[in-house]
């Protein structure tokens, strides 16, 4: 291979790799499993990868209040609070009472209780409704049952009875009962911050399924549950994809690649030793691919991707500029690659396959111009008709929208078949690859630059239509392109029409310019007119499968008439160079190109022949000649090839006698 192919292939393969990972890997989705409530499947549903199933937000919500509430409530002693009450209430007591002693014996005792902690139940109520209690006292917190606690109501019925032993007013013990208030206050903010952490390492996972687990029996009813599972299953496919599963993908994506290459390779030995042909493949089904990928990123979604793809694309293309059975395989490689990432393979690779066939079976031809709404309504009818079939058979337990997607693959034939059909033109000026409707358009007599040297080269016209047809006739014996080899015959010696004196067939006279002039000065006259049929074709615009025939269509042979001319003047063929008597070439490296040359050099070699015997000979030793001169190595022509192109040359001539003028030998070059 060399390095202009391995650069090619270099491209195609990191193209082609790059374009499935970015619009096509991402979008992939690997559970779509529609359930609802009540449905009964066939076989088990079963998780096929770890996963967890979270609370809904309102659940976990309220399970953080209910958490929250149930943290104890924070009460924070004050040991300011009973120095202050211990002196209202003691002389509160000894005005009321008059008994220092008792006074004093009450005072101790509340002090006890104010040493335990006293709290407001009425005002706990309004934080917390349970009966724990975290107590906070310096610097230190205990966990309590509140009501192991000392209540204020508590201790002022206490001091209320004591007191009321001594026969005091109702009245006045109330008012100094109310004096009494608690040392433990509530500390709202204390609970909110053992509240909040507490919370914050609460879980939301509510339940936790490992790979292999049933999510539903075979035969069961599915309940909401089950519909939890599976929604979540499809969330955690589509956000924990892991590395290894792209990876892998990738690489069966290369796989198929590499297999594509290798058909290139056996099956299509131009377009792999053509970089330009072979670009233009690859473009062509990377486009695709990638048109494919941009279309599910922005139509897909969790239960409803669409199914069509650009397979039509490629595979008109690849028809048309190829051949449809290597479209019919390119179409079956594109559609295993887009399986491989959609959630209904099956469908996709069965509704790709038949759409994309459809159409390189009737777009191959556009010379017809019903092959392009043919290719049309035969891939949309046909995908769209097994997709409708595979719906009718229930082969899937996936979600299948049928009208969105009978619509897709309805519409996806018309976007791909006529985005194919629009760059056709732009596609040949880019590659320099021509369809067969360019080269039958140039393919007629009718040409600016034919009817030009109908003009100003008559004989060169007339040994031009000879070749043509020569050309037009074996290739299509030998199953070469006959449009391209007869329009390179019409256009091959289009470059003498610069100098035509300088030709024989267009002299009229017998003053021949070459006869004062020096022979190797001759031979680079006669070898120009390649360069300058180049020069016009591209002027012109010709095809350049028509321009490369006309480059190769001396390959690198001697001008064998003025050499030899030249080694009789010298005298010593040492010290002439066969370099400047030598077409630059290249070889023919097309069927095409090879045929225009045998063509050319047998109209040429049997132009002054009289007899079907001579004909025949004549015809058979060109051939030989070219191909000992290794003229032919470039190409991909066979014996048998030589053989039928022997034949058909022979049989096309032996009606075609003409006479010319017999000056010079066989092989001269110098009107071919």
């Amino acid at each position: 291979m060399s390095v202009r192919n391995l650069f090619a292939a270099t491209i195609v393969i990191v193209g082609a790799a790059a374009t499935f990972y970015l619009l096509l890997v991402p979008a992939r989705n690997v559970v779509d499993i529609e359930v609802t409530p009540g449905q009964v499947f066939p076989h088990d549903i079963i998780a096929p990868v770890d996963f967890d199933l979270p609370y809904s937000h309102e659940e976990f919500q309220r399970i953080r209040e209910d958490y929250f509430s149930s943290i104890p409530i924070h009460l924070r002693f004050d040991p300011a609070i009973w120095p202050e009450l211990s002196g209202r209430i003691h002389s509160g007591l000894l005005a009321l009472t008059g008994d220092s002693s008792f006074t004093a014996g009450m005072v101790r005792e509340l002090e006890e209780i104010y040493n335990e902690g006293v709290f407001d139940l009425k005002n706990v109520r309004e934080y917390y409704a349970g009966d724990r209690a975290v107590v906070l006292r310096d610097g230190t917190s205990e966990d309590r049952n509140l009501f192991d606690l000392n209540e204020v109501s508590d201790v002022r019925e206490t001091l209320i009875m004591r007191a009321g032993n001594l026969e005091i007013p109702r009245r006045n013990l109330d008012t100094l009962a109310a004096i009494l208030e608690p040392n433990l206050m509530v500390d709202a903010s204390a609970r909110q911050v053992e509240a909040e952490t507490a919370v914050s390492r609460l879980s939301n996972i509510d339940t936790t399924i490992t790979a292999g687990s049933i999510l539903l029996p075979a035969g069961q009813p599915v309940t909401a549950r089950t519909v939890q599972y599976i929604e979540q299953l499809k969330r955690v496919e589509l956000e924990n994809r892991e590395l290894k599963t792209e990876l892998g993908l990738v690489l069966l994506a290369l796989i198929l690649v590499g297999i594509a290459l290798y058909y290139v390779h056996d099956m299509m030995p131009k377009t792999w030793g053509t970089p330009n042909r072979f670009m233009l493949l690859g473009t062509i089904w990377i486009l695709a691919l990638a048109a494919t990928g941009a279309g599910w990123l922005a139509l897909g979604s969790n239960t409803v991707y669409p199914y069509a793809t650009m397979v039509t694309f490629g595979a008109t293309l690849t028809s048309i500029f190829f051949h449809r059975r290597h479209a019919v395989f390119m179409t079956v490689i594109f559609s295993l690659i887009t399986a491989m990432v959609h959630p209904h393979p099956y469908t996709v690779v069965l509704t790709g396959t038949v759409s994309g066939i459809l159409a390189a079976m009737a777009a191959w031809d556009v010379r017809q111009r019903r092959s392009i709404p043919l290719a049309t309504g035969l891939s949309a009818a046909g995908g769209t008709g097994v997709f409708l079939v595979l719906k009718l058979m229930d082969t899937s337990l996936y979600s299948q929208d049928t009208t969105w997607g009978a619509l897709g693959l309805l519409l996806a034939p018309v976007v791909g078949i006529g985005s194919a059909s629009a760059l056709l033109l732009i596609f040949e000026r880019i590659f320099g690859v021509y369809t067969v409707l360019s080269i039958e358009e140039v393919n007629k007599t009718d040409h600016p630059l034919l009817k030009k040297m109908r003009e100003v080269a008559p004989g060169t016209w007339n040994h031009s239509q000879l070749v043509a047809e020569l050309a037009g006739r074996a290739a299509g014996a030998i199953g070469a392109w006959e449009a391209l080899a007869s329009a390179g015959g019409y256009f091959h010696d289009i470059g003498k029409m610069k100098n035509p004196e300088l030709f024989i067939e267009n002299q009229r006279t017998d003053e021949n310019p070459h006869d004062s002039m020096d022979p190797k000065l001759s031979a680079r006259r006669i070898i120009a007119h390649v360069k300058d049929g180049v020069k016009m074709a591209k002027k012109a615009k010709l095809p350049r499968a028509v321009i490369d025939i006309i480059a190769q269509h001396h390959g690198t042979s001697l001008v064998r008439y003025f050499y030899n001319k030249a080694v009789r003047e010298a005298g010593d063929p040492s010290l002439v160079d066969k370099k400047d008597f030598t077409y630059p070439g290249p070889k023919p490296t097309s069927n095409e190109a090879v045929l225009v040359m045998l063509a050319d050099q047998v109209a040429s070699a049997t132009r002054n022949l009289a007899t079907p015997e001579e004909v025949a000979a004549m015809v058979s030793k060109v051939v030989d000649e070219k191909d000992l001169e290794g003229e032919l190595d470039e190409c991909h022509i066979t014996r048998r090839n030589l053989k039928t192109i022997v034949e058909v040359f022979t049989t096309t001539l032996e009606s075609k006698f003409y006479k010319r003028v017999r000056d010079y030998p066989m092989g001269d070059d110098s009107s071919g």
